[in-house]
């Protein structure tokens, strides 16, 4: 047994019957002190729901399967940002090769911009489209933001000096 569980905790959201669990390495621990020795026996732990966990565990591990596929096919970084991007709002979505296919109705091929996004005319090409333009243009706007704050040292030291 490499760890202890504290359950003794209250909630750190502030929700009535819930309890924040403490793991505590027992690698790290030199010494332990009893202060006082309970006799009551604790309150039952809630039940867990096991199928919705297993579900969880199982998608956890489809999401990073999926990922270590187009890190192995040699998918570009955008195109891997890309697909999370659009994994978040559409979960119907997998590699193919180095194409992303979302719904089996759309199909997107390297560089992965707008004019990628080929499929039948219709709500499902253009909410894709839609979702790949703000992508785009999240990922943009934050390198602007990113370089500007990369300046304002470089500004302040000059101004300083």
């Amino acid at each position: 047994l490499n760890f202890i569980f504290s359950p003794e905790c209250p909630s750190s959201s502030g929700k009535p019957n819930h309890a924040d669990i403490l793991l505590i390495n027992l690698q790290y621990v030199s010494e332990v002190e009893i202060i006082n020795d309970r006799t009551e026996t604790p309150p039952p732990l809630a039940s867990l729901n096991v199928s919705k966990l297993a579900s969880k565990a199982r998608t956890e591990k489809e999401e990073k399967l999926s990922q270590a596929y187009a890190i192995s096919a040699g998918v570009s970084l955008e195109g891997q940002q890309l697909f999370q991007t659009i994994h978040k709002t559409i979960k119907d979505c997998k590699w193919q090769e180095k194409n992303i296919v979302v719904m089996e109705e759309v199909v997107i091929t390297p560089p992965y911009q707008v004019e990628n996004c080929k499929g039948k005319e219709g709500s499902a090409l253009s909410h894709v489209r839609k979702i790949v333009e703000k992508h785009f243009r999240d990922v943009e706007s934050q390198k602007i933001l990113q370089r500007s704050q990369a300046q304002q040292p470089q500004k302040e030291a000059a101004l300083s000096s």
